[in-house]
């Protein structure tokens, strides 16, 4: 199945230290508008660390979401160290030196771009301003310009130095100066293009768990029923439960999921009723009937007399 973003399924999902991660951002577009599924954007700029309002890519998958998603057939998990070792070792000599020459290729385009946008800001200082070159003035505005000009002639500019269309006095030849000019090398965001090939998902022998929990069927439960789910930490619960794009609408429920015979102490009932109705929402529990399988029931709590 495909969407708007172009995205195939089945995708994959990067394991990482027990953490389910979409790295594209049209798979992650694709997730939240044909599954329903919002996840957490984890990532940070490197020259700011402490940066947690705007964040980016990757997207995190709670353990619920990626098991769904594998139920499905939309994804498949894959452990994301253990398949960069393997497909390195696997790697052929050919590719590897394939994507070193593409990788030269890409830094040498980028270097030439900034050396041209070096050679055209030389340029724009030489022009004198059109303000210097009004009728009747006494010419002290122009000499200054054409001093000023005559300045950065003179003055050996970054553009100069590494421009291969230029002999330095104290240079061999123009090739020399490109090989010692500074390069820039960009590293993608992920190692797939270094040895990732379109190939079909891998048996499933490969492919990496996803481990049950308690709380799935009652996440699977209210997903089944439209209903958008999101961590619940800062609530003190498993999930929030919004109506619809969380973008749009107000939580209607603070979720936690249980099994069928575990026990509920009476004061987690009345914190749990308290806290839903605090934050104007209902708590929700709810699990799977062991005697009915794919089964769930559900139970709300709120406090009276807020």
């Amino acid at each position: 199945m495909a969407s708007q973003w172009g995205v195939v399924e089945p995708f994959i999902i990067y394991l990482v230290e027990g953490r389910y991660f979409l790295y594209d951002a049209n798979v992650v577009s694709h997730v939240r508008e044909m599954h329903r599924m919002c996840g957490c954007l984890t990532g940070t700029l490197p020259q700011i660390p402490q940066q947690n309002v705007f964040l980016g890519l990757p997207l995190e998958l709670m353990t619920e979401e990626a098991a769904l998603l594998v139920e499905k057939g939309a994804g498949y998990v894959v452990d994301d160290v253990k398949s960069h070792e393997r497909g390195l070792k696997a790697m052929m000599e050919a590719d590897k030196q394939a994507f070193l020459a593409a990788r030269e290729a890409e830094s040498v385009r980028e270097m030439q771009v900034l050396l041209k946008a070096a050679e055209e800001r030389k340029k724009a200082y030489k022009t004198p301003k059109a303000s210097s070159l009004k009728d009747g003035d006494d010419g002290g505005e122009d000499g200054e310009a054409e001093d000023a000009s005559e300045e950065m002639e003179e003055e050996p500019s970054s553009a100069t130095v590494f421009d291969p269309d230029t002999k330095p006095k104290n240079s061999r030849n123009s090739q020399d100066i490109s090989s010692t000019a500074l390069r820039y090398y960009p590293v993608p965001s992920t190692s797939m293009p270094l040895y990732h090939k379109p190939l079909p998902p891998p048996p499933l022998s490969s492919l990496a768990p996803v481990p049950s929990k308690t709380s799935y069927p009652l996440y699977k439960h209210l997903h089944a029923n439209s209903y958008f789910l999101s961590p619940g930490l800062r609530f003190g619960c498993q999930f929030m439960a919004y109506p619809g794009d969380p973008l749009r609408f107000h939580s209607h429920f603070v979720v936690t999921g249980m099994g069928w015979d575990e026990e509920i102490e009476m004061r987690d009932i009345v914190g749990g009723g308290r806290l839903g109705t605090g934050v104007k929402k209902a708590w929700m529990i709810g699990g799977e009937d062991k005697d009915k399988p794919g089964t769930v029931r559900t139970f709300c709590v709120e406090w009276g007399g807020f």
